[in-house]
């Protein structure tokens, strides 16, 4: 919740600023205009000589392939729940199939609709003098078999390409509460009375679980625990 929470106030300050005329929507030259300093309008079937450019190109199309999908009605521009969309398309349940997609379009190179262990990994090639893996390979294929690849078939499905490419804040929110439990724990009773977190209310404020302290002062997040 507190991840959650702090993306969306994120994009409600961006949005604010990406909207120059303040009419309640942020059109696809707004967001140019406050991205670039002007507006880009790339074709899609010119491929570029210049590698640099070519890659900015690629990045663009990507982005504005985003913006309209983010568009749900289709109007000129995007509502502030629309730019959420946008910026956080994992938050978003309509942006579900657009995220899986576009992983599919940059990782499944023999478009078989899966993601293998070696696309998984790139453009790595083992060096052919070398007696094993370096450490990050060995490291990444353990996160592919372990991690992402449920069913252990040896390739990433659309559901477990998802589990991969969104970031799941889950085990980072259940080790800060741990750790927090750890540390103010006094009696061992496995939670936190009022007692315990004004002890170690420094503690309690600095960590990422309050969004350091800022969290605890919007009723609306924290009317039900506080």
């Amino acid at each position: 919740m507190s991840f959650k929470h702090y993306a969306m106030q994120e994009a409600k300050q961006q949005f604010v600023e990406y909207d120059k005329n303040s009419d309640g929507t942020v059109t696809w030259d707004e967001y140019n205009i406050q991205m670039y300093d002007r507006v880009i309008d790339f074709d899609e079937d010119t491929a570029l000589d210049d590698a640099e450019e070519e890659s900015f190109r690629q990045l663009h199309l990507k982005d504005k392939k985003r913006f309209e999908k983010a568009n749900q009605d289709s109007g000129p521009g995007l509502s502030l729940e629309e730019f959420i969309a946008f910026e956080h398309p994992e938050e978003v349940d309509y942006m579900t199939e657009f995220v899986i997609q576009e992983a599919l379009e940059e990782h499944d190179k023999n478009g078989d609709g899966f993601v293998s262990l070696e696309e998984f990994l790139g453009d790595y090639r083992r060096d052919p003098t070398a007696n094993e893996d370096p450490e990050w390979i060995l490291v990444e294929k353990d996160r592919f078999m372990n991690d992402y690849d449920k069913d252990n078939d040896g390739r990433l499905d659309p559901q477990e390409l998802l589990s991969w490419v969104v970031p799941n804040n889950q085990g980072i929110a259940q080790e800060e509460a741990l750790h927090l439990i750890d540390e103010m724990d006094l009696n061992g009773d496995k939670k936190l009375s009022e007692e315990e977190i004004l002890e170690n209310q420094d503690l309690f404020l600095t960590s990422e679980a309050t969004d350091y302290g800022r969290q605890l002062h919007d009723d609306y997040f924290y009317h039900d625990e506080l």
